[in-house]
């Protein structure tokens, strides 16, 4: 049993060395966002001076040397008079970390040509490592280890997780950090880890509350339990508070959403909308699901193929999956309430729902041994096609749709008329998936064969 225990760590820190390998060498170190660029700046100014605040800090320049052309800075005059970053506080708060890091180790000049993204990018892809190893964690002692590693390989290097959360650290990498760890922490029934974790993805996204919230109560509720309320609630509200001190200090507001006021903005609309934008908001929660430059089912059909095997198994399931499951569904639908769906350009995938798909993981993966043969059928090639497309953009970082776009765009890789070459490939890549894996399970038969067959008998002579 040791020498058992043994081989699999072994495997497992590997499989980790692997894939931290993968994403570090894909990440966006010379060129990002306007979105990511300005939280890694925020991150960068605190890391390096102690302060948030960016008066008389020659941001011109800055854009110069950093900013693509028709980007700007997330940048403004925050109410206590101060020039400062305006993002949530997770975004900015979680590269400062990397920055006094690379500040030890280079000098920390504060100059706007020292500045470099590549200390958030890299701890962009080391969050998303940890996250991937803590759904292992939770789903092992029910998966098994090959399973397990089979279904967290798929989450990264299938999804938008590679070319997206483990890309730049965006405010989701903190989210789908922390929705991992409530993961982890919930099948261990350990919910004051659960409040922690739930603390660090509101941290990311304010909305995210809505998950830790859903799963403590839900789960309470169901198993009656208040001490999982109590307990859940009480560490992810002092995080709650935590973004509200952090809004006083960069801001000078007592609002946990701060300078990344669209929040509350979005809220706002969400409550108000009358009967006459009934249309534009379903159309707005149809593009998270079903558009082809942002939709999570065209993105990653395999939520579609298994689907079936998720409402088999649904019963069965541990509470916590089910009601973390549903907290996603919530969570994707205030997202759309409150913003649009296509979510910025210059990225690859989708990155609005990456929430949902975190949320939704770990019943998916625990459903995967009640998948019926049609659906066995269609995994491979359905792989094949997500890894093939998610490994084009993440490696060569393609990726520009606009919002008005996201309707007409194929998997936001070409416009309409190059959108048979990119069939053609999907094509290429699912069929991949399916010969591959029968290819190995022949080999492995043929293998098993030789070693079974009796060893022939050498022949007598005079």
């Amino acid at each position: 049993m040791r020498a058992f225990a043994a081989s699999w760590r072994g495997r497992w820190t590997a499989w980790a060395i692997v894939v931290l390998s993968v994403y570090l060498a894909t990440t966006s170190t010379v060129h990002a966002v306007n979105d990511v660029l300005s939280a890694d700046l925020g991150a960068w100014r605190i890391a390096t001076t102690g302060t948030p605040w960016l008066d008389h800090y020659p941001l011109t320049q800055f854009a110069a040397d950093h900013t693509r052309e028709g980007q700007h800075l997330w940048i403004n005059t925050a109410q206590n008079g101060h020039t400062v970053v305006f993002r949530s506080p997770g975004a900015v708060a979680a590269g400062i970390p990397a920055y006094l890091i690379a500040r030890l180790l280079g000098g920390g000049a504060t100059a706007p040509s020292d500045f470099s993204l590549a200390p958030a990018a890299l701890e962009a892809s080391l969050l998303t490592l940890v996250a991937l190893l803590f759904f292992a964690l939770a789903l092992q002692p029910r998966l098994g280890h090959a399973r397990t590693m089979a279904a967290v390989t798929v989450l990264g290097f299938t999804t938008p997780l590679w070319s997206v959360n483990a890309d730049s650290l965006w405010p989701h990498t903190v989210t789908v950090f922390g929705i991992a760890g409530m993961a982890w922490a919930a099948s261990r029934d350990r919910w004051w880890l659960v409040g922690l974790f739930g603390g660090v993805a509101l941290w990311g996204r304010l909305h995210a509350v809505l998950v830790v919230a859903i799963l403590g109560l839900g789960v309470g509720v169901w198993q009656r339990r208040p001490d999982i309320v109590l307990k859940a609630g009480t560490v992810s509200a002092a995080f709650l508070a935590g973004a509200t001190l952090w809004s006083r200090w960069v801001y000078g507001e007592w609002d946990p959403a701060g300078g990344y006021g669209t929040v509350a903005d979005y809220a706002d609309k969400a409550a108000t909308n009358s009967s006459t934008d009934l249309l534009g908001v379903l159309a707005n929660e149809a593009g998270l699901w079903v558009s082809p430059g942002r939709g999570i089912l065209v993105w990653t059909p395999l939520l579609i193929v298994l689907f079936p095997a998720v409402l088999r198994s649904w019963r069965t399931l541990p509470d916590w999956t089910r009601v973390l499951a549903l907290s996603g569904v919530a969570y994707a639908t205030a997202q759309g309430l409150m913003n649009e769906f296509g979510g910025g350009m210059n990225f690859h995938g989708y990155r609005l729902t990456l929430e949902l798909l975190a949320c939704l993981f770990p019943a998916y993966a625990l459903s995967l041994p009640e998948a019926g043969r049609t659906a066995r059928a269609w995994i491979p090639p359905t792989l094949g096609l997500q890894a093939g497309i998610i490994g084009l953009g993440s490696v060569f970082t393609l990726g520009s749709v606009y919002n008005d776009q996201a309707w007409s765009y194929l998997w936001a890789v070409a416009p309409p008329q190059r959108a048979p070459l990119l069939l053609i490939l999907g094509a290429a890549f699912a069929a991949l998936g399916w010969v591959v894996p029968r290819m190995i399970r022949t080999w492995r038969c043929e293998r098993k064969l030789s070693f079974d067959s009796p060893a022939k008998e050498p022949e007598l002579t005079a």
